[in-house]
């Protein structure tokens, strides 16, 4: 049994970690993202979050999941921390949405966007959205 399902197995992970595990051999390993697949990704039992900290929750998640969404973009390549902590994000953000509402949740997603893109070029934000091949690969270069 690797190590990952024996972890697995003595702590509880939230539903949202299936399929995003890591591979390694003691040595190296590959894909190992702590709040995902990790120690920081054990639920704590009895800790029931507040409507406000599930709209930072919203937010925090977003902001990882535009984070690797722009890395893939802006390298043309991907990680194995990203392929894990992109999709972990976007399912942890519609399980908060089912609970608050599609459109508080949708607001917090903007509002965190709007955060991350105001330390961008205005021009690089739209490549990025809305960009033609030529564009993205002219950005790359």
């Amino acid at each position: 049994m690797d190590e990952c399902k024996e972890r697995k197995q003595a702590d509880r992970y939230p539903e949202d970690s299936e399929g995003l595990g890591w591979i390694g051999d003691g040595k190296v390993s590959i894909g190992y993202v702590d709040e995902v697949n990790g120690a920081g990704a054990v639920e704590i039992p009895g800790f029931v979050p507040t409507r406000h900290e599930l709209i930072q929750l919203v937010k925090y998640w977003a902001t990882q999941e535009i984070d690797c969404q722009f890395f893939w973009f802006a390298c043309g390549t991907i990680g194995s921390s990203e392929m894990r902590i992109e999709p972990f994000a976007a399912r942890r953000i519609v399980r908060i949405a089912k609970l608050l509402g599609e459109d508080e949740v949708e607001k917090a997603v903007k509002q965190a966007h709007d955060e991350y893109w105001k330390d961008h070029d205005p021009e690089t934000r739209r490549i990025f959205y809305e960009g033609t091949p030529e564009e993205i690969e002219a950005f790359r270069r």
